[in-house]
């Protein structure tokens, strides 16, 4: 018998995306499920769209962030798994069945996480954050291009995962101060446990970006927000991307060295190498450095402003 499946899925002002989400989620071949959507303060056509779909259980909120929404469905949900997918993300038919896999591939695993795809109608600014997020994948862990079989990995993406709900309840869930970043401190818990994290390539959500530039900064800050806060909270580096403002540190260390130094010309050879090796990287297009450059900035920003937060329940 297949195992029964309850499907999270938070909302907040998601009218551009949600219907082909739940559309989507409505077409599974799997059979044995449930759907949860959490409406979280939304003041678009969110709650009247919702309205049109029957046998989907709605909850509504008012504005407590993805992650209480999240750790509140799952008090309720009906499933022996949980499945967490955004409402600004498509499936395709057989997503349950593909991460259900990665549980038969490993028996002992507390998740199984898939890929992240881009859909055929994405705006053109979506495209560019989509291929700048892959261009950034290996210091994030976040998107993995080059995997072709279930893999054993220590993070999986809230967008496309799916969690043992024994096994996601006795961890104490998401943290729910915490947004985004809530499914690295979760899966760096499950770690620690002694359980075991995989990935299966096959698992795929078409997963919407932010489709303008005042968007995309806001969003990398809030990234690198979210790694301060997890340094702070755990007292140590656990993940790639957390060594890069320390890295970046030395190196405006050194800059400040040399122009104590008068060396001003060394300075402008160290950016221009800088900035030549990204354009090099992005293949020379100028627009998906710049956007890169300004990403990386507002990144570290947010990551100060984390590591020194001072709000006590976090």
């Amino acid at each position: 018998m297949n195992p029964f499946i309850s499907i999270i899925i938070p909302a907040k002002n998601s009218q551009q995306t949600l219907k082909s989400c739940l559309d989507s989620i409505l077409n599974l071949n799997y059979r044995e499920y449930e759907v949860i959507i959490i409406n979280d303060g939304s003041t678009d056509e969110t709650g009247k769209i919702l309205l049109g779909y029957h046998g989907v259980k709605i909850v509504t909120t008012a504005g407590i962030g993805p992650s209480r929404a999240r750790n509140m469905a799952v008090e309720f949900a009906r499933g022996e798994y949980i499945a967490f997918t955004d409402s600004d993300c498509i499936v395709p038919r057989d997503w349950l069945e593909k991460l259900l896999e990665g549980f038969n591939y490993s028996p002992d695993a507390a998740s199984c996480g898939g890929k992240q795809e881009l859909p055929d109608d994405a705006s053109g600014f979506q495209k560019k954050v989509f291929l700048l997020m892959n261009k950034i994948g290996f210091v994030t862990d976040y998107m993995r291009k080059g995997e072709s079989r279930i893999i054993e990995v220590s993070h999986n993406a809230s967008c496309c995962v799916m969690y043992k709900k024994d096994i996601f309840l006795k961890a104490g869930g998401f943290l729910e101060d915490l947004w985004p970043g809530e499914d690295v401190e979760l899966d760096y818990k499950l770690k620690n446990s002694g359980y075991k994290l995989v990935f299966n390539p096959k698992a795929v959500v078409f997963h919407y970006r932010v489709d303008n530039p005042e968007n995309f900064l806001k969003m990398m800050n809030r990234y690198g927000w979210a790694q301060g806060v997890l340094v702070r909270r755990h007292r140590k580096i656990f993940r790639t991307i957390q060594f890069v403002p320390f890295v970046s540190a030395i190196l405006l260390f050194m800059a400040a060295l040399l122009l104590l130094s008068g060396k001003i010309e060394v300075i402008f050879l160290f950016i221009f190498a800088v900035f030549s090796a990204m354009l090099i990287y992005f293949g020379f297009d100028l627009s998906m450095a710049v956007l890169g450059g300004l990403g990386v900035v507002h990144w570290h920003k947010g990551f100060i402003k984390g590591l020194f937060y001072s709000k006590e329940n976090i």
